[in-house]
């Protein structure tokens, strides 16, 4: 009787696994691209001679970031700050009045009209207004940063806070829970998934209104720099500063990204960023 190979049956080689762009994520993919952008950039300066005016090579931008480092860096810190306090105050302010447009039907629409009002008004037609009453300094920038931001916190919010479903509400007035039981436990877990993503659109926007103040009247930040640099025609330091303002805004947004895969952690959609 012949031999037989006892256990199971010999499972066939896998063939090598051969490189997918799948694998090219998080910081090596991100490195990769940005890495490629530049080099594309450079040759398309290089290739077409174009003037360093009108599209200064990354090169040149980045020696003119090492030059202006120190003021970059210092300029970025006064925006930054200008930029969360105005966050921070649309979070606190903008869930406050959503929990008044929940709570209070009698005053519902006349605040929901205010709040489209306050954002149909042009914001570069406010600032002026804003530092005539609020100075220089960093208050009027604080000041539209939070107008700028708050919109889109205060609409979500309220969404979050009112799509709670109805059977559920009911089950616990059933069970006699208090109102404060009610929103801690149902209205606010609710509304956290709708309140992450309006602040998401709000923290990079919060950024632009410091900016943008800082462009109409300022002695400092970076959007003040900016209006230096460009009125002496350097193109370097222009794009230097503007790219610092991205990668700030993008390291805020993946910093609320990580606080919220965090707290939502059973959220599906937070593989999403």
């Amino acid at each position: 009787m012949g031999t037989t190979t006892s256990g199971a049956l010999a499972q066939p080689a896998r063939p090598p696994r051969r490189p997918s762009l799948r694998r090219l994520r998080g910081p090596v993919g991100n490195i990769l691209y940005v890495g490629g952008l530049l080099l594309i950039w450079e040759l398309a300066v290089r290739a077409f001679n174009i003037t360093s005016l009108l599209l200064p090579s990354p090169t040149a931008v980045g020696a003119e970031a090492v030059r202006f480092g120190g003021l970059i860096l210092s300029s970025s810190w006064i925006t930054l700050v200008e930029a969360m306090i105005g966050f921070v105050l649309a979070v606190l302010i903008g869930v406050g009045l959503a929990l008044v447009v929940v709570y209070a039907p009698p005053i519902r629409s006349i605040v929901l009209s205010s709040i489209v009002a306050v954002n149909a008004t042009p914001k570069i037609a406010v600032a002026p207004i804003l530092i005539i009453w609020l100075g220089l300094g960093m208050e009027s920038k604080i000041a539209l940063a939070f107008l700028l931001s708050f919109f889109p916190i205060v609409i979500n919010a309220i969404r979050g806070l009112a799509d709670v479903p109805h059977d559920l509400l009911n089950l616990y007035r059933l069970m006699r829970a208090t109102p404060l039981l009610v929103f801690t436990k149902v209205r606010m877990p609710s509304a956290m998934p709708a309140l992450f993503d309006g602040m998401k659109i709000a923290l990079p926007i919060s950024m632009i209104g410091a900016v943008a103040g800082e462009f109409v009247a300022a002695r400092q930040g970076i959007g003040y720099q900016i209006v230096i640099a460009y009125s002496n025609f350097n193109s370097e330091l222009v794009f230097a500063s503007v790219i610092t303002i991205a990668v700030l805004a993008t390291i805020l947004f993946r910093i609320l990204v990580f606080v919220e895969d965090r707290v939502l952690y059973w959220r599906p959609s937070k593989q999403i960023f």
